[in-house]
């Protein structure tokens, strides 16, 4: 029981001898910058690392490399090597309304949209969306029935890739019946072109 006692109070200094200790500097370094302070500040120094090389080998698989330029401007990077214009923002009028990939779209020139997979189609290829509904000219649409003679919509494939993963959960109560399945729907990126008006 002595023995017991000794170790119990030759731990008690330690622990008194750690507490007061001088306390710690206000916030550790963020990778490898100095400690910063806000919301904001913590936002700068993340941009301010390169994000041109990606850091793993999954990263490097993805198809988009962004860097810390492209974050200031609103360009980026696809798997042609072409940089991107801006689709962000208020939204330019439009130009035409084209049927592609199973939906309706309003495109404008040179500005990029996504839509469900194209089949056969490689970044880079040059295609054409014959399928026009409507045609903006000035502030005169016109509309097609179904669709407008001599309209063509011309674009340039970006890239082909999956978009985010939707969960798809089925249920019956009182049954124990459930599942859960991930889903990634394959999309592709096209840049619009020309619009061709008749």
């Amino acid at each position: 029981m002595s023995a017991v006692m000794a170790t119990l109070s030759a731990v008690a200094p330690a622990r008194a001898t750690r507490s007061t200790a001088a306390p710690v500097s206000a916030k550790p370094a963020f990778m490898g910058a100095s400690a910063l302070s806000g919301k904001a500040a913590l936002g700068d120094a993340f941009c301010a690392m390169s994000l041109g090389a990606p850091a793993t080998r999954k990263q490097s698989r993805g198809g988009l490399c962004i860097s810390a330029s492209a974050i200031g401007q609103t360009a980026s990077v696809n798997q042609i090597g072409f940089a991107t214009p801006p689709s962000t923002g208020a939204s330019p009028t439009w130009d035409a309304i084209v049927e592609v990939g199973g939906s309706q779209q309003f495109v404008s020139e040179g500005r990029y949209y996504e839509c469900h997979s194209l089949k056969g189609v490689e970044p880079g290829t040059k295609i054409a969306f014959e399928r026009v509904l409507a045609t903006l000219s000035g502030d005169a649409p016109t509309f097609g029935a179904p669709y407008v003679k001599g309209a063509r919509v011309e674009a340039t494939v970006l890239e082909n890739f999956k978009d985010k993963k939707l969960i798809v959960f089925k249920y019956r109560r009182k049954k124990h019946y459930r599942r859960k399945n991930g889903h990634r729907q394959q999309m592709t990126r096209f840049l619009v072109t020309k619009v061709v008006k008749p």
